[in-house]
């Protein structure tokens, strides 16, 4: 769809019933009734639940969420349409497609009015952070302008500039049209902004863009030594990491350094422990979420969604991993976490970075360096320090590359996974 024609529908939106009863439901404080009147409407009226009698988990007692088996994506596939509850009119609702990180893609049904919690949430950010729901908001995004430009204006106060077309000949030019622009909000993939900070930070000294209020980044994992990073080079941006799926079961939110935040109104979470620890100790728990505010179009119960949470000793969520796809294959068919802390010298003479595997026991990190002043032994520095991280589970390699592989909406991979996760344990 264009995206202007999506800004317009956007603003129309914002007037909608469906909009101003989002922003309050998701405002109230969670009621565990609303759970529970979400999952019991789900069994009673989709065939999927009926077929299955998951209506015997309700039987005996109260409702205890954790009776209900765990269902994955591999359930769904192929039953997409047996989600379907009774009441729900196929013919007003979108069908999307699933991101397909893990290999396949299943077909989402979702009505109009969801649309309108999907803009709320943000919008509540936007409004808490930037100090207004309609800021003025550059977005740093994987496509192409027409216009022959590093950027296209899609409304008065929405304008959006291209992550392909970013790099150390151009930045100049995108804090120039940022700075005259007046940008209060900010919102990129992390990947994408990442660059940006790296590319600002070698050509500028103190705040490039004093009228930056909010830096929302979404879409994939940002990491602790990036958000340093933007906090580094952005001081006084209130940084946002929006974390959400298109299967629409969880969504949260972190404050620059702060643990993570999630609306249970939303989707209830839980945090499925797998029995690995990250280096300092954490917990690694798969997101399981099930649908609240979309249990009648189309509800997933226990969804144990292939994204991964760090849950430090107090329960709260420091980090997002990410999904499957950023595990490694060890020597021994164990899968392993792709958490590595890297010599900050080396590091800092590094632009942009992504692991890659399509060996089992094999990791490679390629790296586009900044300029001429890495050298054999800064990699060399790397390559030990990820074998120190893995612990010696895999064999570890640093290669200097020209381009880094994309998705195609334009975000930078932070893990290519060649291998079927699936086989391994």
């Amino acid at each position: 769809m264009n995206l202007k024609l999506i800004e317009i529908l956007r603003g129309i939106g914002q007037y909608s019933p469906q909009y101003k009863y989002a922003r309050r439901w998701l405002q109230e404080e969670f009621k565990p009734e609303n759970l529970e009147d979400a999952v019991r409407y789900a069994i009673a009226h989709t065939p999927f639940y009926r077929d299955r009698n998951y209506k015997r988990f309700l039987d005996g007692g109260n409702f205890d969420l954790s009776r209900f088996p765990i269902m994955r994506k591999a359930d769904i596939l192929g039953h997409e349409a047996e989600l379907l509850p009774d009441s729900c009119w196929k013919s007003l609702s979108r069908v999307v497609k699933s991101g397909g990180t893990t290999g396949k893609s299943m077909a989402l049904h979702f009505p109009f009015s969801l649309n309108m919690w999907r803009i709320a949430y943000p919008d509540m950010l936007y409004e808490k952070y930037a100090g207004s729901v309609k800021p003025k908001f550059a977005a740093i995004r994987g496509f192409v302008p027409k216009n022959g430009k590093i950027f296209e204006r899609l409304s008065s106060n929405r304008i959006i500039f291209s992550s392909y077309l970013l790099n150390s000949s151009t930045v100049e030019e995108y804090v120039k049209e940022l700075r005259h622009y007046g940008v209060e909000c900010l919102l990129a993939y992390p990947s994408s902004l990442a660059v940006f900070a790296r590319l600002v930070r070698l050509r500028y000294d103190g705040d490039v863009l004093p009228t930056l209020r909010a830096i929302v980044v979404s879409s994939e994992v940002c990491d602790q030594d990036e958000k340093l990073l933007i906090k580094s080079v952005f001081p006084n941006a209130k940084l946002v990491d929006f974390y959400g799926m298109a299967e629409q079961v969880v969504t949260a939110h972190a404050v620059d350094l702060e643990s993570f935040e999630f609306n249970r109104n939303f989707g209830y979470v839980e945090f499925l422990d797998i029995g690995e620890k990250t280096r300092n100790g954490n917990r690694i728990c798969e997101i399981v979420g099930t649908s609240v505010l979309n249990a009648t179009t189309m509800p997933l119960i226990r969804y144990a969604t292939d994204d991964y949470a760090e849950l430090d000793v107090d329960g709260n969520v420091v980090g997002i991993i990410g999904r499957t796809s950023d595990f490694v294959v060890a020597k021994d068919g164990d899968l392993s976490p792709c958490i590595v802390v890297f010599s900050k010298a080396p590091m800092a003479k590094v632009l942009q970075f992504q692991y890659y595997q399509d060996t089992p026991g094999k990791v490679e990190f390629h790296i586009i360096p900044k300029g001429d002043d890495f050298n054999e032994e800064d990699r060399l520095t790397l390559v030990r320090d990820m074998e120190n991280s893995f612990a010696g589970a895999v064999d570890c390699d640093v290669k200097v590359v020209t381009e880094l592989e994309k998705t195609r909406i334009g975000k930078w991979r932070r893990m290519v996974q060649r291998l079927d996760l699936s086989k391994y344990k």
